[in-house]
């Protein structure tokens, strides 16, 4: 007896649909071919395959496979999910407080396509997930201190198929007005104070070298008015410049001195004089 093979492929939205939308039938004897095939499908007769051939939404739900042969029948069923991949999300800032060093913000994370997303926050180079806000998987709620701000916060949606992410850092955001205020202050302090040592560390040393150089002044003055006198006193015949002569029994003898500048009073020192002098008696 020849053998016959009967395929009939239907599809349904759920199992307990009593009405299905006939897909395939086709008889099997070889070389043969099927006697309808919806539009958009495919059938491979060397295993018994359906193929889609543009996947659409419209192409989810059950699928049932019904094979008669002479003496049986076979029942297969599936069921067929379609994705679209998810686009990369955005991250947006719903809610911003700051004051008393702190900074409280609630971040949206949003996708424009894809469904059945599932969405997951974490903190970058952290192991553990973030718990979301409101048990709103899409929303996160941060109270960030200024050693915070820095930290990266990833937002990261999937579905079976496909998968996305996006970073956010809330530096940006949370401009800590009394924290940078504190900063710039002390750095400003620093600033100036520094600018400060250096100008009094300069008067310091011109105030120096002003007195090192008064000082150097007045030393020389001070020697010049020292003077050391020599004197020769000679015979009045021993003048060469001719003179009116002296009584021969004269005993007197006269000294011939350089006057030196009068030397003022408040230098003590100043009034040292030392006179060489040599006196020749008269002759007999």
């Amino acid at each position: 007896m020849n053998k016959s093979v009967h395929v009939l492929v239907t599809r349904a939205e759920s199992p307990g649909n009593s009405v299905k939308k006939k897909i395939a039938s086709l008889d099997l004897p070889e070389g043969g071919s099927p006697r309808y095939l919806e539009n958009g499908y495919t059938f491979h007769l060397e295993n018994l395959s359906l193929g889609i051939l543009e996947s659409r939404k419209e192409n989810e739900g059950w699928y049932f496979m019904t094979l008669e042969e002479n003496f049986s029948v076979r029942h297969f069923c599936l069921q067929l999910k379609l994705y679209e991949q998810v686009s990369t999300p955005e991250i947006k800032v719903l809610n911003l407080t700051r004051g008393n060093g702190n900074c409280s913000l609630t971040l949206a994370c949003d996708v424009e396509k894809g469904d059945y997303v599932v969405y997951n926050w974490s903190e970058e180079l952290a192991t553990d997930p973030l718990t979301p806000a409101n048990n709103s998987t899409h929303l996160l709620h941060l109270n960030l201190g200024p050693q915070n701000v820095n930290n990266v916060y990833v937002c990261t949606v999937s579905n079976p198929i496909s998968s996305r992410s996006r970073t956010f850092t809330p530096k940006s955001q949370c401009r800590l007005e009394s924290f940078e205020s504190t900063q710039w202050g002390l750095y400003a302090g620093l600033f100036i104070g520094g600018i400060v040592g250096v100008i009094l560390i300069l008067e310091v040393v011109i105030l120096l070298l002003r007195r090192r150089g008064k000082a150097n002044q007045y030393q020389p003055t001070m020697e010049a008015k020292s003077l050391t006198i020599y004197a020769q006193v000679q015979k009045s015949g021993s003048v060469q410049k001719k003179a009116d002569p002296l009584p021969a029994q004269d005993p007197c003898t006269t000294i011939y001195v350089a006057a030196a500048e009068p030397v003022p009073d408040p230098v003590q020192e100043s009034n040292s004089m030392t006179v060489y002098a040599s006196v020749t008696l008269p002759e007999s």
